[in-house]
Protein backbone atom coordinates (compact mmCIF):
# COMPACT_ATOMS: atom_id res chain seq x y z
CA UNK A 1 0.00 0.00 0.00
CA UNK A 2 1.63 3.43 -0.77
CA UNK A 3 2.58 5.73 1.97
CA UNK A 4 0.54 8.66 0.73
CA UNK A 5 -2.60 6.24 1.28
CA UNK A 6 -1.55 5.44 4.79
CA UNK A 7 -1.21 8.97 6.28
CA UNK A 8 -4.62 9.27 4.74
CA UNK A 9 -6.15 7.03 7.23
CA UNK A 10 -9.23 6.28 5.26
CA UNK A 11 -8.10 3.33 3.06
CA UNK A 12 -6.34 0.74 5.43
CA UNK A 13 -7.88 -1.29 7.68
CA UNK A 14 -8.20 0.28 11.59
CA UNK A 15 -9.02 -3.31 12.91
CA UNK A 16 -5.65 -4.49 12.00
CA UNK A 17 -4.07 -1.53 14.08
CA UNK A 18 -6.20 -2.01 16.63
CA UNK A 19 -6.12 -5.66 17.15
CA UNK A 20 -2.23 -5.89 16.27
CA UNK A 21 -2.92 -8.72 13.68
CA UNK A 22 0.70 -9.34 11.72
CA UNK A 23 1.10 -12.32 9.87
CA UNK A 24 -1.89 -14.96 11.01
CA UNK A 25 -3.81 -15.03 8.42
CA UNK A 26 -3.30 -17.34 4.83
CA UNK A 27 -3.08 -14.58 2.22
CA UNK A 28 -0.73 -12.43 4.26
CA UNK A 29 1.21 -10.31 3.73
CA UNK A 30 -1.80 -8.86 1.97
CA UNK A 31 -1.20 -7.08 -2.01
CA UNK A 32 -4.08 -5.07 -2.61
CA UNK A 33 -4.06 -1.27 -1.89
CA UNK A 34 -7.65 -0.87 -0.01
CA UNK A 35 -8.26 -3.07 3.00
CA UNK A 36 -11.63 -2.97 4.57
CA UNK A 37 -13.33 -2.34 7.79
CA UNK A 38 -14.37 -6.02 9.00
CA UNK A 39 -11.82 -7.72 11.23
CA UNK A 40 -9.58 -10.08 8.79
CA UNK A 41 -9.74 -13.32 9.29
CA UNK A 42 -12.42 -12.67 12.30
CA UNK A 43 -13.91 -15.87 11.80
CA UNK A 44 -11.40 -18.28 9.84
CA UNK A 45 -7.43 -17.97 8.81
CA UNK A 46 -8.22 -18.56 5.30
CA UNK A 47 -10.78 -15.84 4.36
CA UNK A 48 -9.84 -12.32 5.26
CA UNK A 49 -13.23 -10.76 5.15
CA UNK A 50 -15.98 -13.75 4.87
CA UNK A 51 -19.16 -11.09 5.32
CA UNK A 52 -17.73 -9.13 2.58
CA UNK A 53 -17.62 -12.26 0.22
CA UNK A 54 -21.46 -13.29 0.76
CA UNK A 55 -22.94 -10.03 0.15
CA UNK A 56 -20.62 -9.60 -2.48
CA UNK A 57 -22.31 -12.72 -4.15
CA UNK A 58 -25.85 -12.20 -3.04
CA UNK A 59 -26.00 -8.37 -3.96
CA UNK A 60 -24.00 -8.32 -7.13
CA UNK A 61 -23.26 -11.53 -8.83
CA UNK A 62 -27.03 -12.84 -8.15
CA UNK A 63 -28.87 -9.31 -8.86
CA UNK A 64 -26.95 -9.88 -12.03
CA UNK A 65 -28.21 -13.43 -12.58
CA UNK A 66 -31.56 -12.58 -11.99
CA UNK A 67 -31.03 -9.63 -14.57
CA UNK A 68 -29.64 -12.05 -17.64
CA UNK A 69 -32.61 -14.33 -17.26
CA UNK A 70 -35.47 -11.98 -16.35
CA UNK A 71 -34.38 -8.32 -16.70
CA UNK A 72 -33.63 -7.93 -20.34
CA UNK A 73 -37.15 -8.35 -22.10
CA UNK A 74 -36.16 -6.18 -25.39
CA UNK A 75 -33.66 -9.11 -25.80
CA UNK A 76 -31.10 -6.25 -26.83
CA UNK A 77 -27.14 -7.02 -26.20
CA UNK A 78 -26.38 -3.69 -23.88
CA UNK A 79 -28.34 -4.94 -20.89
CA UNK A 80 -27.45 -8.25 -20.88
CA UNK A 81 -23.72 -7.40 -21.33
CA UNK A 82 -24.38 -5.18 -18.29
CA UNK A 83 -25.31 -7.78 -16.47
CA UNK A 84 -22.99 -10.14 -17.05
CA UNK A 85 -20.48 -7.63 -15.89
CA UNK A 86 -22.49 -6.62 -12.84
CA UNK A 87 -22.24 -10.00 -12.06
CA UNK A 88 -18.23 -10.79 -12.52
CA UNK A 89 -18.01 -7.40 -10.14
CA UNK A 90 -19.83 -10.03 -7.55
CA UNK A 91 -17.16 -12.67 -8.53
CA UNK A 92 -14.33 -10.57 -8.58
CA UNK A 93 -15.10 -8.68 -5.37
CA UNK A 94 -15.77 -11.85 -3.13
CA UNK A 95 -12.21 -12.62 -4.37
CA UNK A 96 -11.09 -9.60 -3.48
CA UNK A 97 -12.64 -9.62 -0.14
CA UNK A 98 -11.42 -13.16 0.51
CA UNK A 99 -7.73 -12.53 -0.14
CA UNK A 100 -7.43 -8.87 -0.26
CA UNK A 101 -4.49 -9.56 -3.12
CA UNK A 102 -3.72 -7.51 -5.75
CA UNK A 103 -4.86 -9.43 -8.90
CA UNK A 104 -8.48 -10.47 -7.16
CA UNK A 105 -8.78 -6.23 -6.77
CA UNK A 106 -8.15 -5.88 -9.92
CA UNK A 107 -10.85 -8.24 -11.34
CA UNK A 108 -13.45 -6.32 -8.96
CA UNK A 109 -12.50 -2.86 -10.08
CA UNK A 110 -11.94 -2.70 -13.64
CA UNK A 111 -15.28 -4.64 -14.67
CA UNK A 112 -16.55 -1.65 -12.18
CA UNK A 113 -15.16 0.82 -14.86
CA UNK A 114 -16.30 -1.15 -17.67
CA UNK A 115 -19.70 -1.63 -16.15
CA UNK A 116 -20.06 2.34 -16.16
CA UNK A 117 -18.70 2.71 -20.07
CA UNK A 118 -21.45 0.16 -20.58
CA UNK A 119 -23.65 2.61 -19.13
CA UNK A 120 -22.65 5.69 -20.73
CA UNK A 121 -23.17 3.37 -24.27
CA UNK A 122 -26.72 2.56 -23.17
CA UNK A 123 -27.84 5.92 -22.38
CA UNK A 124 -26.56 7.75 -25.49
CA UNK A 125 -28.38 5.60 -27.25
CA UNK A 126 -31.84 5.02 -24.82
CA UNK A 127 -33.51 6.55 -27.94
CA UNK A 128 -31.87 4.95 -31.20
CA UNK A 129 -34.43 2.51 -33.31
CA UNK A 130 -33.37 -1.28 -33.43
CA UNK A 131 -30.40 -1.83 -35.32
CA UNK A 132 -29.26 2.00 -36.22
CA UNK A 133 -27.29 3.52 -33.45
CA UNK A 134 -27.34 6.81 -33.11
CA UNK A 135 -23.52 7.26 -32.87
CA UNK A 136 -22.65 4.79 -34.85
CA UNK A 137 -19.07 5.43 -33.65
CA UNK A 138 -19.73 5.78 -29.91
CA UNK A 139 -19.33 1.65 -29.12
CA UNK A 140 -16.15 2.27 -31.00
CA UNK A 141 -14.92 4.91 -29.04
CA UNK A 142 -15.88 3.59 -25.70
CA UNK A 143 -13.83 0.04 -26.42
CA UNK A 144 -11.31 2.28 -26.77
CA UNK A 145 -11.84 4.53 -23.39
CA UNK A 146 -11.81 1.48 -21.58
CA UNK A 147 -8.13 0.50 -22.88
CA UNK A 148 -7.12 3.69 -21.86
CA UNK A 149 -8.64 3.05 -18.70
CA UNK A 150 -7.62 0.28 -18.21
CA UNK A 151 -3.52 1.02 -18.95
CA UNK A 152 -4.39 3.99 -16.47
CA UNK A 153 -5.63 1.78 -13.61
CA UNK A 154 -2.25 -0.44 -13.73
CA UNK A 155 -0.34 2.12 -14.05
CA UNK A 156 -1.80 3.64 -10.37
CA UNK A 157 -3.16 0.76 -8.98
CA UNK A 158 -1.35 1.15 -5.64
CA UNK A 159 -3.41 4.62 -5.26
CA UNK A 160 -6.94 3.66 -4.99
CA UNK A 161 -7.84 7.22 -5.02
CA UNK A 162 -7.28 7.08 -8.69
CA UNK A 163 -9.42 4.35 -9.42
CA UNK A 164 -12.36 6.12 -7.00
CA UNK A 165 -11.68 9.71 -8.95
CA UNK A 166 -11.41 7.21 -12.22
CA UNK A 167 -14.99 5.69 -11.55
CA UNK A 168 -16.33 8.65 -9.73
CA UNK A 169 -15.99 10.97 -13.19
CA UNK A 170 -17.50 8.25 -15.12
CA UNK A 171 -20.81 8.10 -12.50
CA UNK A 172 -21.15 11.89 -12.97
CA UNK A 173 -21.41 11.49 -16.49
CA UNK A 174 -24.11 8.85 -16.79
CA UNK A 175 -26.05 11.06 -14.02
CA UNK A 176 -26.24 13.70 -15.63
CA UNK A 177 -27.65 11.65 -19.21
CA UNK A 178 -29.52 9.82 -16.52
CA UNK A 179 -31.52 13.00 -15.17
CA UNK A 180 -32.24 14.54 -18.95
CA UNK A 181 -33.81 11.29 -19.87
CA UNK A 182 -35.80 11.14 -16.75
CA UNK A 183 -36.63 15.18 -16.61
CA UNK A 184 -38.01 14.56 -20.85
CA UNK A 185 -39.85 11.82 -19.63
CA UNK A 186 -41.65 13.69 -16.97
CA UNK A 187 -42.43 16.58 -18.81
CA UNK A 188 -43.98 14.20 -21.47
CA UNK A 189 -46.09 12.88 -18.80
CA UNK A 190 -46.89 15.95 -17.61
CA UNK A 191 -48.02 17.55 -20.47
CA UNK A 192 -50.11 14.62 -21.63
CA UNK A 193 -52.51 15.21 -18.09
CA UNK A 194 -52.58 18.35 -19.16
CA UNK A 195 -56.64 19.18 -19.53
CA UNK A 196 -55.73 21.52 -22.39
CA UNK A 197 -54.15 18.98 -24.41
CA UNK A 198 -56.73 16.47 -23.93
CA UNK A 199 -58.69 18.38 -25.60
CA UNK A 200 -56.86 19.22 -28.66
CA UNK A 201 -55.42 15.68 -29.10
CA UNK A 202 -57.08 12.60 -28.98
CA UNK A 203 -55.06 9.59 -27.28
CA UNK A 204 -54.35 6.76 -29.03
CA UNK A 205 -53.73 3.30 -27.08
CA UNK A 206 -50.04 3.69 -28.40
CA UNK A 207 -50.05 6.98 -26.65
CA UNK A 208 -51.65 5.95 -23.98
CA UNK A 209 -49.06 3.08 -23.48
CA UNK A 210 -46.24 5.90 -23.93
CA UNK A 211 -47.82 7.44 -20.70
CA UNK A 212 -47.37 4.15 -18.69
CA UNK A 213 -44.27 3.49 -20.16
CA UNK A 214 -42.75 6.39 -19.27
CA UNK A 215 -44.54 6.19 -15.48
CA UNK A 216 -42.62 3.00 -15.14
CA UNK A 217 -40.01 4.52 -16.33
CA UNK A 218 -39.81 7.17 -13.73
CA UNK A 219 -40.16 4.18 -11.24
CA UNK A 220 -37.42 2.74 -11.39
CA UNK A 221 -35.37 5.96 -11.85
CA UNK A 222 -36.78 7.39 -8.21
CA UNK A 223 -35.93 4.10 -6.66
CA UNK A 224 -32.36 4.23 -8.18
CA UNK A 225 -31.59 7.28 -6.26
CA UNK A 226 -33.15 6.32 -3.30
CA UNK A 227 -31.24 3.40 -3.04
CA UNK A 228 -27.83 4.38 -4.38
CA UNK A 229 -27.46 8.14 -3.71
CA UNK A 230 -29.69 8.59 -0.44
CA UNK A 231 -28.65 5.17 0.88
CA UNK A 232 -25.99 3.00 -0.07
CA UNK A 233 -23.36 5.61 -1.06
CA UNK A 234 -24.13 7.47 2.33
CA UNK A 235 -23.56 3.96 4.04
CA UNK A 236 -19.87 3.48 2.24
CA UNK A 237 -18.72 6.42 3.15
CA UNK A 238 -19.54 6.11 6.76
CA UNK A 239 -18.05 2.50 6.93
CA UNK A 240 -15.10 4.23 4.98
CA UNK A 241 -14.21 7.27 7.14
CA UNK A 242 -15.59 6.09 10.58
CA UNK A 243 -14.28 2.17 10.86
CA UNK A 244 -12.90 3.54 14.27
CA UNK A 245 -15.74 4.49 15.60
CA UNK A 246 -17.80 1.47 14.11
CA UNK A 247 -15.39 -1.17 14.56
CA UNK A 248 -16.11 -2.07 18.39
CA UNK A 249 -20.07 -2.04 17.66
CA UNK A 250 -19.27 -4.23 14.89
CA UNK A 251 -17.09 -6.90 16.24
CA UNK A 252 -19.92 -6.94 19.08
CA UNK A 253 -22.76 -8.60 17.02
CA UNK A 254 -23.87 -12.06 18.31
CA UNK A 255 -22.58 -15.34 16.94
CA UNK A 256 -21.78 -15.92 12.74
CA UNK A 257 -22.78 -12.02 12.59
CA UNK A 258 -19.53 -10.93 14.37
CA UNK A 259 -18.03 -8.61 12.54
CA UNK A 260 -20.14 -7.61 9.96
CA UNK A 261 -20.00 -4.52 8.69
CA UNK A 262 -21.94 -1.80 7.14
CA UNK A 263 -19.80 -2.58 3.78
CA UNK A 264 -22.41 -5.76 3.04
CA UNK A 265 -25.21 -3.31 2.83
CA UNK A 266 -23.24 -1.17 0.37
CA UNK A 267 -22.65 -4.50 -1.77
CA UNK A 268 -26.29 -4.98 -1.54
CA UNK A 269 -28.18 -1.93 -2.17
CA UNK A 270 -25.42 -1.00 -4.96
CA UNK A 271 -26.37 -4.24 -6.77
CA UNK A 272 -29.85 -3.31 -6.59
CA UNK A 273 -29.24 0.15 -7.56
CA UNK A 274 -27.95 -0.85 -10.64
CA UNK A 275 -30.19 -3.09 -11.16
CA UNK A 276 -32.94 -0.34 -10.90
CA UNK A 277 -30.67 1.47 -13.23
CA UNK A 278 -30.90 -1.05 -16.00
CA UNK A 279 -35.01 -1.38 -15.60
CA UNK A 280 -35.05 2.56 -16.29
CA UNK A 281 -33.43 1.85 -19.43
CA UNK A 282 -35.27 -1.06 -20.47
CA UNK A 283 -38.50 0.65 -20.27
CA UNK A 284 -37.14 3.89 -21.88
CA UNK A 285 -36.40 1.18 -25.01
CA UNK A 286 -39.86 -0.30 -25.22
CA UNK A 287 -40.89 3.24 -25.68
CA UNK A 288 -38.39 3.74 -28.59
CA UNK A 289 -39.50 0.24 -30.04
CA UNK A 290 -42.97 0.41 -29.79
CA UNK A 291 -43.56 -2.00 -26.90
CA UNK A 292 -46.11 -2.10 -24.35
CA UNK A 293 -44.76 -2.21 -20.54
CA UNK A 294 -45.85 -3.60 -17.24
CA UNK A 295 -43.91 -4.97 -14.26
CA UNK A 296 -43.75 -8.04 -12.32
CA UNK A 297 -41.71 -9.67 -9.12
CA UNK A 298 -39.44 -12.10 -9.60
CA UNK A 299 -39.24 -14.22 -6.35
CA UNK A 300 -41.81 -12.06 -4.84
CA UNK A 301 -39.37 -9.70 -4.09
CA UNK A 302 -37.12 -8.82 -7.31
CA UNK A 303 -39.03 -5.81 -9.62
CA UNK A 304 -38.44 -6.28 -13.24
CA UNK A 305 -40.04 -5.06 -16.29
CA UNK A 306 -42.08 -7.00 -19.04
CA UNK A 307 -43.29 -6.68 -22.31
CA UNK A 308 -47.33 -7.56 -22.43
CA UNK A 309 -49.00 -8.07 -25.77
CA UNK A 310 -49.90 -5.74 -28.03
CA UNK A 311 -53.60 -5.87 -27.59
CA UNK A 312 -53.05 -5.92 -23.64
CA UNK A 313 -51.19 -2.11 -23.61
CA UNK A 314 -53.79 -0.47 -21.60
CA UNK A 315 -54.60 -2.96 -19.39
CA UNK A 316 -53.40 -2.58 -15.63
CA UNK A 317 -49.93 -3.75 -15.36
CA UNK A 318 -49.05 -6.34 -13.15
Amino acid sequence: MSESLLQTGYFINKSQQENGRTGSGYWEPHTSSIDFCETNYLHTTTIVEPHNVWSSLLGLTLVGILGIYYGNPTRETRFGLIYFILAMIGIGSACLHASLHWAFQSSDELPMIYLIVGGVYAVLEVDSPMGEPRYPSVAKYLVMLSCVNTAIYYRFQHLYIIFIATFSAMLVLIMYHHIQIAWRLYTENRDDDDDEMRKRSKRSRRSSSHYKNNAISLRFYIWHYIAFLFVALPIWCLDQFHCGLLLPLYNNLPLMAKGMTLHVVWHILSGIATHFFVQFLVACRANTLGMACGTRCVLGIFPVVVVMPRDDGDLKRE
